[in-house]
């Protein structure tokens, strides 16, 4: 196998691996509205129409995953669930999904 070959079997592993994390939409509708900030597990609740069950096994994988991370905020007067840096990187990728997606999918 060539380096070209090579390079693109790693790229396609990467993909599937990228696929396989973010094929729940949870997960990412909950990184895309934390993009803007602390959320406490009710507001997050308000602004996504799933079970208190699911959001906060998604967040707990979140947490696990490194994206997300959980502690006191004063802004929000509690326990908050802010995005990490890595996490904000795969925002800006949403952002570029989102543009893409209204351009070329119909709906």
């Amino acid at each position: 196998m060539d380096q070209r070959q090579t390079e693109e079997q790693a790229d396609l592993l990467a993909l599937q691996k990228f696929q396989h994390n973010f094929e729940n939409s949870l997960k990412s509708s909950v990184i895309y509205i934390l993009r803007d900030g602390a959320l406490t597990i009710g507001e997050i609740e308000q602004r996504i129409d799933q079970s208190h069950g699911q959001i906060l096994e998604q967040l707990q994988e979140l947490i696990e995953d490194g994206l997300v991370i959980q502690q006191m905020s004063e802004k929000v007067d509690g326990l908050a669930y802010f995005l990490t840096a890595p996490a904000e990187d795969l925002v800006r990728q949403f952002k570029e999904s989102i543009k893409w997606s209204k351009q070329h999918i119909t709906y």
